[in-house]
């Protein structure tokens, strides 16, 4: 291998945040923001998070095979974190929403020192699907450079 393995689920977690842009691209209403100011938030298309786990996973069965110990771990942490984009992130995005409607309740001078909250924090589960080809697909393709090189 030409570069370190654990760099191919990085590589492929930060270009399929990079992603986002263009599938987040029509929801950008305020004149004061742009595509990438969205870069750093939860949720959308594809998932990150899937795709980072898939890569790892993907890229220990390319390495070490199916039967391995290391390929159980990753299998365990990619069910983790699907898990929590699909469950866990999805019901706190309801008590961001729940909390934005409270603060529309008091009065508007108090209502602009609250932090911005955002209501939607986790994935479809089409975003998360996404996220797992993106994930499999890219590790496979730089895993097939790094053996050429």
């Amino acid at each position: 291998m030409f570069f370190p393995p654990f760099l191919i689920p990085i590589v492929v977690g930060v270009v399929t945040q990079f992603l986002k842009i263009f599938f987040k691209s029509n929801r950008v209403t305020d004149p004061d923001h742009t595509r990438f100011d969205l870069l750093p938030q939860y949720g959308g298309m594809p998932s990150a998070h899937t795709a980072f786990a898939t890569s790892l996973a993907t890229l220990v069965s390319l390495t070490e095979g199916i039967y391995s110990n290391s390929f159980a771990i990753a299998i365990c942490l990619m069910i983790f974190i699907l898990d929590d984009a699909l469950r866990l992130r999805v019901f706190l995005g309801r008590f961001g929403v729940a909390i934005r409607r409270l603060v529309r309740l008091l009065p508007e001078d108090d209502q602009k020192t609250m932090p911005h909250i955002e209501g939607r924090i986790g994935h479809r589960v089409s975003e998360v699907i996404v996220g797992a080809f993106v994930g499999i697909f890219l590790t496979i393709v730089l895993w097939i450079f790094d053996q050429r090189l």
